[in-house]
């Protein structure tokens, strides 16, 4: 039986891991922290792991006492900070923190998957797609943070990691799309700025199958772009509602600096909550960009992978599951 440790297990793409790893029958280690919200980590064959990635020594100590696993996938990171330095902290600290501890503990597994992000790569101009090796130019500092820890794995020459690359994941149980999916069903959908924009999409289950390709089939040393292979506009979202709805949903276009006035005033008010806003100035770079579209032939042949959803299929999924449980 395969051995798998999880990080960010409580999260909305790890608790999708975690069932993936339960349903091949490996024994999954879910890593949480004290305060994680285990509600989708219910199934009793689940062990769970509480590890403090601030800590370097108890890291160690606490890696130690369970022993070699098979597989590693760190998906834990930050996603939303207010500082460029919280960033690093998260993600970058935390990567080499972890890693430095499986290696000083000579637990080396057979493949260590880094869940990274396509912001690593940052997008590019109207008609161009992302290519396999592009240069990296985040346009932000989650990008960045995100890029520093690839590039710390890249100069381990003894440890066998791969990363994928995700573009903006969606589907069942997730909370910042789940927004405008919301407000779409309701008959509105908001588009950022008058330029057409060249999007891209990977549907949760199609995300989780993908890496677990990646511990199997990826190349050690490699980093994998990730999308469903299809491109979308600004509009296919709204489309893909009504399609799933029946419901005509209007198309909005707000202009770019409204958004920023809207997402300053957000920021204002997250920092007197103490949360960072989903919408924030940080993030607007990204979701205003003109292509995200990536040429996907490399990752599918090497992963011999083929997505089983669209934007569409998964939409339709994804506005079942909310109303099922009440989320719509």
């Amino acid at each position: 039986m395969k051995k798998i440790l999880i990080t960010g297990a409580s999260g909305f793409i790890g608790g999708f891991l975690v069932d993936e790893g339960l349903s091949r029958g490996w024994e999954v280690t879910a890593a949480v922290r004290p305060s994680s919200d285990r509600t989708w980590l219910q199934d009793p064959r689940i062990r769970f792991l509480t590890l403090n990635f601030q800590d370097e020594s108890d890291l160690k100590q606490k890696l130690k006492d369970e022993g070699r696993f098979d597989y590693v996938i760190h998906n834990a990171g930050t996603t939303k900070a207010h500082l460029r330095g919280d960033y690093f902290a998260g993600n970058y600290e935390v990567t080499k923190r972890f890693v430095d501890a499986i290696r000083s503990n000579e637990q080396t597994p057979d493949q260590f998957l880094y869940v990274s992000s396509l912001a690593a790569v940052g997008p590019v101009k109207a008609g161009e797609q992302i290519e396999p090796g592009l240069t990296p130019n985040p346009v932000t500092f989650y990008g960045e943070s995100k890029l520093a820890s690839e590039q710390y794995l890249a100069t381990l020459t003894d440890f066998p990691w791969s990363a994928v690359q995700p573009t903006a994941v969606f589907g069942p149980r997730e909370k910042e799309m789940y927004l405008a999916i919301k407000l779409a069903c309701r008959g509105w959908a908001f588009l950022l700025g008058a330029k057409p924009q060249e999007l891209s999409f990977i549907y949760v289950k199609d995300l989780v199958r993908l890496i677990y390709a990646a511990l199997e089939h990826g190349h050690s040393g490699k980093k994998y772009l990730v999308t469903d292979g299809k491109k979308y506009n600004g509009e296919d979202v709204g489309k893909a509602v009504e399609a799933a709805t029946g419901r005509r949903t209007t198309q909005i276009k707000i202009p770019l600096p409204l958004v920023r006035f809207v997402a300053a005033v957000a920021e204002i008010v997250g920092a007197l909550r103490g949360k960072m806003p989903l919408l924030n100035r940080e993030k607007l770079p990204e979701l205003a960009a003109e292509s995200w579209r990536c040429n996907m032939t490399e990752t599918f042949e090497d992963l011999q992978f083929q997505p089983r959803f669209d934007l569409y299929s998964g939409m339709r999924e994804t506005i079942q599951w909310y109303k099922n449980n009440d989320w719509l």
